[in-house]
């Protein structure tokens, strides 16, 4: 009998670490201009339901608790994505009237699980001398995330510089925001801090000779890890083109994660849309990319 109660605790033992041991998805995804009060200027703006619940679809297919999102024009837009399940943190912007747009805004902003505590920092300019931009601002959370702080970013960076470096105004403002971005994650390794920067980098990060990924790591005081460098992209979107629908497959990544969390295991993958679902929904011109922490 005592044996029996041995082996019956130590069963018990067993199970309770395996749910003991806490893991959590995140993602990122750029929504193209997504927002309920639609314009004639940005084509992909004009979503109907059945292309809110598609979203919801693959959001839900996800099963992510964090989402960082950009291109998202208001609160309820997201949530018709997210569902209501989730808490929103909206770009800072959202609440400056100098800083938005008259018709449509591009906010970043993460969508995290209820169930998941959350603090909320200011936000971080990623263009602090131009005081007049309404862009480019980076979402800044902190989630309790196996009972440890998680200290996260959602970035759209300038576009226009994908790959080779040249001498001009978007390639300027791309360098100018990762000195901003690097001396947030220094600020995080002199704090002790665990960071996940998420988001669409408007750049090929991965490739064996992006400048960008080399002045990130000549920046920073410790280097960080690049989650999205070995992961394979092919990402079939819809793009506008004069009224007419036009289709082209992605295989290079420009949504990335970066972070400093060694002691965690990533497993990340591209999220590829049904090419079906790309005809007949208005999605968006960026695939999910999904991080699963644990």
């Amino acid at each position: 009998m005592n044996q029996r109660i041995t082996h019956l605790l130590s069963f018990c033992i067993l199970i309770f670490s395996s749910f003991s041991s806490y893991a959590v998805t995140l993602s990122t995804w750029n929504l193209e201009w997504l927002t309920l009060n639609p314009s004639e200027k940005f084509r992909p703006s004009e979503r109907n339901q059945h292309d809110f619940s598609q979203l919801n679809v693959y959001f839900s297919q996800s099963n992510s608790q964090i989402l960082a999102f950009q291109e998202v024009d208001s609160r309820e837009a997201i949530l018709k994505v997210v569902g209501s399940d989730y808490r929103i943190f909206l770009s800072d912007r959202s609440t400056n009237p100098k800083k938005q747009f008259t018709d449509i805004n591009q906010y970043t902003g993460f969508a995290i699980h209820h169930s998941i505590p959350v603090t909320d920092p200011r936000d971080l300019s990623l263009l602090p001398n131009k005081k007049s931009s309404k862009l480019r601002y980076a979402t800044y959370v902190i989630a309790t995330v196996d009972e440890q702080p998680l200290h996260l970013l959602s970035v759209h960076l300038k576009s226009g510089c994908l790959g080779q470096k040249k001498n001009n105004y978007a390639c300027e403002t791309l360098k100018t925001q990762t000195k901003e971005l690097t001396d947030w994650i220094n600020a995080r390794e002199e704090n002790n801090d665990t960071y996940l920067v998420l988001g669409d980098f408007n750049h090929t990060l991965a490739h064996p000779r992006s400048w960008l990924w080399k002045n990130i790591k000549k920046q920073t005081t410790e280097a960080p890890i690049l989650l999205t460098k070995s992961t394979k992209g092919n990402c079939t979107v819809k793009q506008w083109k004069r009224d007419w629908p036009k289709y082209k497959t992605y295989t290079r990544l420009i949504d990335h994660g970066i972070t400093n969390d060694i002691e965690k295991r990533f497993t990340v993958t591209q999220q590829v849309f049904q090419q079906a679902d790309v005809k007949k929904y208005q999605l968006t011109d960026h695939c999910p990319v999904i991080f699963k922490y644990n």
